[in-house]
């Protein structure tokens, strides 16, 4: 971002000098011509020019010498614009200012994304995991390299801030009011904690969720209000515990979780008030036979149904927690929005 910046100002110091030559001249004519102020400024600008007009018969030697000044200055600032111009094109300045503009713009029709904070070890997973699901996100990162890097491996390009997430304006600008979820995976639990405050803070409905190195940091995270908090060190230890213990459950839950070859994914889909299937039951829906999906769960209020029966009648504010490919998925999601 700050390279932008640079060409803004770039632009800006090239406009202001022009202005300053333009009001030293009039004001220089004004003094040592004693013309009246639209004369002095009709001279210096056709000398700064150098459009080819003649000199006044009257002006005097002082004026002469200052006219050649006012020439040299217009001169030199006329070849400064142009050289800063050129080099817009030439390194290619303008191709990315017009790309962050795009980029921005893109990130202002967003409503009800996620914010990934962080593309290092953890967040590279976070963002192959929402890239696969389709769900709108945007990338916060100080180091752009990094999101390039992403955008390269996974041969896709997304919306991205570079910028310090515990920094407000940078939280503004990724649409923390409007968005679902932020995810903040910094290796530092004390920035983390700075994240979450500034997100809980513009948006007290936001769902945080937050990696932590140990039980202090969660309690710190948990007081700065995030709604979730993750343990990498327990969760690499419970599932190495269960590698040991029983490697074929863990095969077989790599398979649902990470994608094997057949990409099966574990979705949970909400059932709106509108929705052509309230008030159906499962067998009525054949949602196996009309999906391919397997009924794991139905969460209904703050408890869960597992493997419901066929008679089990669907309400409004119900979710079903189905596993299938993401083929399925689909076909799921348009039976609960269209029937």
């Amino acid at each position: 971002m700050e390279e932008y910046r640079l060409l803004i100002k770039r632009i800006i110091m090239f406009i202001g000098l022009i202005a300053i030559v333009f009001a030293f001249g009039t004001i220089g004519y004004m003094i040592i011509e004693k013309w009246p102020f639209i004369e002095s400024l009709f001279m210096t600008a056709i000398t700064i020019s150098t459009v080819g007009y003649s000199l006044p018969e009257q002006i005097s030697n002082a004026g002469k010498i200052f006219s050649m000044i006012l020439i040299l200055s217009g001169v030199s600032i006329v070849l400064y614009g142009i050289s800063s111009v050129t080099s817009i094109f030439l390194e290619g300045d303008l191709q990315k200012y017009l790309t962050l503009r795009r980029r921005m713009k893109m990130i202002e029709k967003l409503r009800d994304h996620h914010i990934i904070v962080g593309v290092g070890r953890t967040g590279r997973h976070i963002v192959s995991e929402f890239l696969r699901s389709g769900e709108p996100f945007v990338v916060i990162d100080v180091d752009e390299e990094k999101i390039k890097h992403l955008e390269t491996l996974f041969d896709k390009e997304f919306p991205y801030i570079i910028g310090d997430a515990s920094d407000e304006d940078t939280l503004v600008k990724a649409g923390v009011k409007r968005a679902k979820s932020l995810v903040t995976t910094l290796p530092d639990d004390t920035k983390n904690v700075f994240v979450v405050l500034s997100a809980r803070t513009m948006n007290p409905r936001l769902n945080i969720i937050s990696r932590a190195s140990d039980a202090s940091a969660m309690r710190k995270l948990l007081y700065a209000g995030v709604t979730s908090v993750v343990t990498i060190s327990e969760i690499a230890g419970v599932r190495m515990a269960m590698m040991a213990l029983n490697p074929d459950l863990i095969s077989f839950l790599d398979v649902v979780t990470f994608s094997g070859e057949r990409n099966l994914r574990m979705e949970l889909i909400k059932v709106p008030e509108n929705s052509p299937v309230v008030g159906k039951t499962l067998a009525e829906l054949q949602i196996p036979q009309r999906t391919g999906l397997i009924i794991i769960s139905m969460k209904k209020g703050g408890s869960y149904i597992f493997n419901p029966k066929g008679d089990t009648r669907i309400e409004a504010g119900n979710a079903l927690v189905v596993l299938g490919d993401l083929e399925g998925v689909n076909k799921m999601k348009e039976i609960v929005k269209k029937g």
